[in-house]
């Protein structure tokens, strides 16, 4: 069939205008905008602070006795319209407040990413989490939970109760001192240094390496690597096995029953509380 002029311009003009809709739709998919909002809240008394976003990170320090101080980082990208939801979040950033209550994040949108710097009165109760992000906790010492996803957390220098879990990331810890640390992760390294009191550290797959004094019972597990544990002239009792691995200790072990390559029980200094290591794979140091 012969095309006419006119019939191949139509459908030029059609095919331009697929081409510019196509082009539109595919902008609006890839979308993006970035935005900040910063925020002091004025406090008294004991605070506790609940902060959560879905993606980003989250990084806590101390700061004015009197204040909190939050500063926050914002992306969103999506098929809708990034620019407004990032203008909507500035102009009315996800914190409540009563008292010394304070939740942070609690109304993130989907979409949406943001990451927190956030100073705290140095005694804040705080409870941290983020779908996918790392977290940075220094020098609070309230009770601290700290939770991701997937990302690393790093906390220095807390006390008191802990808790540290990640889906997937390595765990770094220091305390100065702590009656009550958990720390978990489903694959990655687990660093605790100067752990007092109860302990119960797990890795799915990674080595764990602790240091401090057993004053109360230890838990050290991992799935497939090596256990360091160093506790110095602490009294305690030791109870090892590795699947695939050999124990070595610097101490001297007073023996609870027969001696293995695998599996060994009995007290350091005297006893004392009792401390737990399995790893399915890997070697036990004990210094």
């Amino acid at each position: 069939m012969e095309i006419t002029k006119h019939t191949a311009w139509r459908l030029r003009r059609i095919a331009l205008g697929l081409a510019a809709a196509a082009l539109a739709i595919s902008a609006t998919a890839c979308s993006s905008a970035s935005g900040s909002f910063d925020r002091t809240l004025q406090v008294s008394g004991p605070v506790t602070i609940r902060v959560a976003t879905g993606s980003g990170y989250i990084h806590v320090m101390p700061g004015d006795p009197s204040s909190v101080h939050i500063i926050a980082h914002i992306r969103a990208r999506g098929p809708f319209n990034a620019e407004a939801r990032v203008r909507s979040i500035e102009d009315n950033p996800p914190i409540q407040q009563s008292g010394g209550i304070i939740h942070i994040g609690r109304r993130t949108p989907n979409g949406v990413s943001i990451d927190y710097d956030i100073t705290v009165p140095p005694s804040t109760q705080l409870t941290a989490q983020t779908g996918s992000g790392d977290l940075h906790i220094a020098n609070i010492n309230g009770s601290v939970s700290a939770r991701t996803g997937s990302g690393s957390i790093q906390a220095d220098d807390l006390s008191n109760h802990i808790v540290l879990q990640t889906g997937s990331g390595d765990i770094r810890a220091s305390f100065d001192q702590s009656n009550d640390v958990k720390a978990q992760t489903g694959s990655g390294s687990i660093t605790l240094k100067n752990v007092q009191g109860l302990l119960s550290a797990k890795t799915g797959s990674g080595s764990i390496h602790v240091s401090g004094t057993p004053s109360a019972g230890w838990e050290l597990k991992t799935g497939s690597g090596s256990v360091t544990m160093d506790a110095g002239g602490a009294h305690y009792s030791i109870n090892a096995s590795t699947g695939s691995g050999a124990i070595h200790s610097d101490q001297p072990v007073t023996m609870h029953g027969n001696i293995g390559r695998h599996h060994i029980t009995g007290d350091i200094n005297g006893g004392g509380p009792t401390v737990h290591i399995v790893t399915g794979s890997g070697d036990i140091r004990i210094h």
